[in-house]
């Protein structure tokens, strides 16, 4: 009986190993948690910085991480689609996220005084971000 309890043992421990040793595992384990440091740190910045470089870096951070796959700008409200991965990560992170760009949208046109944000895959409106946060549909 000990020598099941072995082979069990060790069938558990290569599968993890295994699991853990794919590419696409560690990817999402540690890359969105890097950017969502960033995001965070970057909203507590000072409202002079808004439309920095810093802000531009974030979001192009987003692209590359797939957490928005596009941004239209046109007209005064801009629109964000968002993917899969922006389901994922925390609430807490997903504000500073909507921060972020609300205060990039303002700065391009000031005239801006919400966004919506739409689903990448099904394109349905998913919710609306103004100044005093978000508004589900």
């Amino acid at each position: 009986m000990s020598r099941n309890v072995i082979l069990i043992a060790v069938i558990i421990v290569i599968a993890g190993y295994l699991y853990m040793k794919t590419e696409n595992k560690q990817t999402q384990v540690t890359e969105p948690d890097a950017t969502n440091q960033e995001i965070s740190a970057q909203t507590d910045a000072p409202a002079a910085q808004s439309g920095s470089t810093e802000d531009k870096e974030l979001i192009e951070n987003l692209f590359k991480d797939g957490i928005i796959s596009k941004i239209d700008e046109n007209g005064d409200t801009p629109k964000v689609y968002i993917t899969a991965d922006f389901y994922r990560i925390p609430n807490v992170d997903k504000r500073a996220i909507m921060e972020l760009l609300y205060k990039n949208f303002k700065s391009n046109n000031p005239e801006v005084t919400s966004f919506t944000v739409y689903d990448a895959k099904s394109g349905d409106e998913v919710e609306t971000y103004d100044e005093k946060g978000l508004k589900p549909n």
